[in-house]
């Protein structure tokens, strides 16, 4: 069995990387994403992020720019190979990049699916239980702060309160929720308020920020508003593509490869241009889609060799990697669920990731959340853990001579003193041994400072008012 990790910690991915491209083709798709970038040009909406690029003396036609290779080339070299993000508790902090791999559970999800397979709207104590369920899972080293969106909260303010509660009821680094600019601005001013202020966040980041290009090859007001926003205060950006072959890509799988290939490296280039050395990730994820019924489809072979070809191409950039998770169109924990979400984590965890969202929940297409697929989940992690770790010890002890001389031809090795002496670390889980009641009866609030929770909830009724009389 793998050493158990950390909470918190990520695990260690011990497994060799290996490359599905040779070096001629990599070389393809590396050039194939530089000439989009030139010849095609980025659509970049968010003015104060234009006016940036302008300043770099880059071609632009109205908001659509010519990111040429030279720029971009520059700019992501400024781009850290790692970095860390400290939680509220300091054995919580994560390793972004190397040899870490550091998982999230699932996000952004409007629907709850009750164990009783009734689906309803998310409300803000169904959000508060899956926070606290993935504070209690050592599996899940960073806390989703969109992990559902609560229906019964008003929407302008929303984020704050999703980040609240976050950093209330958790103690490990989150992903924030805002994605405008404004919102992305309230989320820094908030967890300047947690962390000691803007410096203290600046100097050492506490969340990792998620910024989606809108495919094809497009920032619009509110993704560059965000990016610029989060790396404005140092906080380090997840660059997201999610790509749909045949919608929002090209149905050829070189084509879609080579186009979120130019996306995140558009997205790494802007992060520096705001802020060089601020902690970017680059990610994307690429699904094939059903042309009939006109959805995604998860779990396909495409979609797992685009994962691989991609984790190529950062460690090409020297970049950290974003990778996929337990995906499924599937509306409930069944026999389709487990295939396609197997088959989505297989490829996502042999790319060697160094950040994984959407690891644990996710149900019908992004549409729902379930308790009991997040344990499920979690018991897929468990064996993933000890596959990827590649604890393997290969001493005199753990080849076990003694226990064959004790045992004998034909004998059992279930009394042996070996046995009993290795049951500590060698004692496998069985599947389904994750129980989502358990770990919420084991869930343990972390402390926080009453006067510290006070002046964080002062600061969310204040930007509330702000934004309901501007609203008004």
């Amino acid at each position: 069995m793998a050493e158990p990790s950390k909470a918190g910690s990520g695990w260690r991915y011990g497994l060799a990387r290996f490359d599905v491209l040779s070096d001629e083709q990599a070389d393809a798709v590396h050039e194939h994403a530089l000439r989009l970038l030139e010849e095609i040009g980025y659509r970049v909406s968010y003015t104060p992020l234009l006016r940036l690029l302008l300043d770099e003396g880059l071609d632009a036609e109205g908001d659509l720019v010519r990111l040429d290779r030279g720029f971009v080339t520059e700019k992501v070299a400024l781009a850290p190979a790692n970095f860390e993000v400290r939680g509220r508790s300091p054995d919580r902090s994560v390793t972004i990049g190397g040899s870490n791999v550091v998982l999230s559970p699932t996000g952004g999800q409007p629907f709850v699916l009750h164990p009783d397979g009734v689906r309803k709207p998310a409300t803000l104590e169904d959000y508060r239980t899956l926070i606290r369920l993935t504070q209690a899972a050592d599996h899940m080293h960073v806390t989703s702060s969109g992990i559902v969106e609560p229906d019964d909260l008003p929407v302008a303010s929303r984020h704050m309160d999703m980040d609240y509660w976050a950093i209330r009821l958790a103690d490990k680094p989150y992903t924030p929720v805002g994605a405008t600019a404004e919102a992305a601005r309230d989320c820094v001013d908030l967890a300047a308020v947690a962390f000691d202020g803007r410096d203290e966040i600046e100097r050492s980041p506490v969340m990792l920020a998620i910024v989606n290009p809108v495919s094809p090859l497009q920032f619009d007001e509110r993704m560059g508003g965000s990016l610029m926003e989060y790396s404005s205060a140092g906080q380090p950006v997840i660059l997201m593509p999610f790509l749909l072959a045949g919608a929002t890509a090209p149905l050829t799988l070189a084509g879609a490869v080579a186009q979120a290939t130019a996306e995140s490296l558009a997205g790494v280039a802007l992060v520096q241009t705001v802020r060089p050395g601020t902690g970017t990730v680059f990610g994307a994820f690429v699904s094939e889609i059903d042309l009939h019924g006109g959805g995604p489809i998860f779990g396909t072979g495409g979609s797992g060799l685009a994962t691989l070809t991609l984790a190529q191409m950062a460690r090409r950039y020297g970049l950290p990697f974003r990778s996929g998770g337990a995906f499924t169109n599937s509306r409930a924990t069944d026999e389709r669920g487990v295939q396609e979400s197997l088959m989505s984590l297989w490829p996502s965890m042999l790319s060697g990731p160094s950040f994984m969202l959407h690891a644990a929940g996710w149900l019908e297409g992004s549409l729902a959340v379930s308790l009991d697929k997040f344990a499920q989940d979690l018991d897929v992690l468990d064996a993933f853990e000890e596959i990827l770790s590649m604890h393997l010890p290969l001493d005199e002890d753990a080849f076990a001579l003694d226990a064959f001389r004790e045992v004998g031809p034909g004998g059992t090795f279930l009394g042996a003193a070996h046995t009993l002496r290795s049951l500590k670390t060698s004692t496998p889980r069985p599947i389904a041994s994750n129980d989502w009641k358990l770990m919420l009866d084991a869930y343990e609030e972390p402390a926080i400072d009453a006067g510290l929770d006070e002046d964080l909830l002062r600061f969310m009724a204040e930007r509330s008012g702000t934004i309901e009389r501007a609203a008004g």
